[in-house]
């Protein structure tokens, strides 16, 4: 047998193969992507138990979950594209409720808006009985009112899956602007005070609006921690004040439903500040805030963490 014989038989032999190895690849592919789930996908099929999707992005959780906080926004699942947001932690002196909605979304882009709303009268009335007369005088009138927020969030994902792919950790970029204002009774005697570098947003009180725009990046690394940065900056009517605010929060999930956060807030404000006889200063000021909140995820679904999505559980 001759060398182009046996080289004739080999190629027919590999002719004969391909077939065979185009549905063993087609298999494997479908495997992977059985595996390595896709954040649209029902959770039956099993959906991200958590992703970066977090409080400040575009993104909507599921209608049948929820992610709960002590300090930070809580979402509930409402529909498809809303969702509820609740501040559990001040709840009790400062009701308040908020509702955020998508509009438009593709495996890239989310846009979507946010509006909140704060009763005040509890706490200037708590801060007024309680010794904090620097901030809200006996003399002052409390007049009944609601601070609200409105806001537009544009996320853009960095990083989209590639199906049959092991998951990267997802890399999510929102762009945030909006405005705070206050709608009510005026009280009299009541001014913008400065408790826990709040100084920029009690400005509402006056009258006046708040302006504000920024960035904020979120994603995850290893397997179980999600990390945020954001930065933004107010503008009181804007005008001459302003304030520039930093936030980092690191979430550590050490179980399904479970999770612990550390954050810290710092704000640069140049904002004049007004006393109850009517006297003016302005002055630079620094505040940081740090703080620990607690997360509690219903129905996240029956994966294990793995970088933001999730991977099927051995029945």
């Amino acid at each position: 047998m001759t060398f182009y014989t046996k080289a004739l038989q080999r190629i027919a032999a590999t002719l004969c193969l391909l077939p065979a190895c185009s549905l063993l690849c087609a298999q494997q592919i479908g495997e992977d992507n059985s595996r390595w789930l896709n954040r649209e996908r029902s959770s039956r099929q099993g959906s991200p138990e958590l992703s970066a999707w977090h409080s400040g992005t575009a993104g909507i959780i599921r209608s049948n979950a929820a992610e709960l906080n002590l300090t930070s926004p809580s979402k509930i699942g409402f529909s498809k594209n809303t969702e509820l947001l609740l501040r559990i932690g001040e709840e009790l002196f400062l009701p308040n409720i908020g509702i955020r909605r998508r509009w438009w979304h593709n495996d890239r882009l989310h846009l979507t808006t946010e509006h909140s709303l704060h009763y005040t009268w509890p706490l200037l009335k708590l801060l007024q009985s309680t010794g904090f007369k620097e901030l809200v005088p006996d003399t002052a009138t409390l007049g009944q009112g609601i601070a609200m927020r409105n806001e537009v969030q544009f996320s853009w994902l960095m990083n989209p899956q590639i199906p049959g792919c092991p998951p990267s950790p997802e890399r999510i970029l929102t762009a945030r602007a909006g405005a705070e204002f206050y709608a009510g009774t005026k009280g009299s005697g009541v001014v913008p005070f400065d408790w826990f570098h709040t100084l920029y947003h009690t400005q509402i009180l006056d009258g006046k609006v708040l302006w504000y725009g920024g960035v904020q990046f979120d994603s995850y690394f290893w397997r179980r921690f999600h990390y945020s940065v954001s930065a933004l900056c107010y503008s009181v009517d804007l005008k001459r004040d302003y304030a520039l605010e930093g936030n980092a929060r690191l979430t550590w999930f050490f179980s399904r439903r479970m999770g612990v956060s550390a954050s810290c807030r710092a704000a640069y404000m140049q904002i004049a500040e007004r006393s109850a006889e009517g006297t003016e200063s302005r002055a630079a000021k620094l505040r940081v805030l740090p703080l620990v909140d607690l997360t509690y995820l219903v129905n996240p679904g029956r994966g294990a963490i793995q970088h933001g999505l999730s991977k099927k559980r051995r029945r």
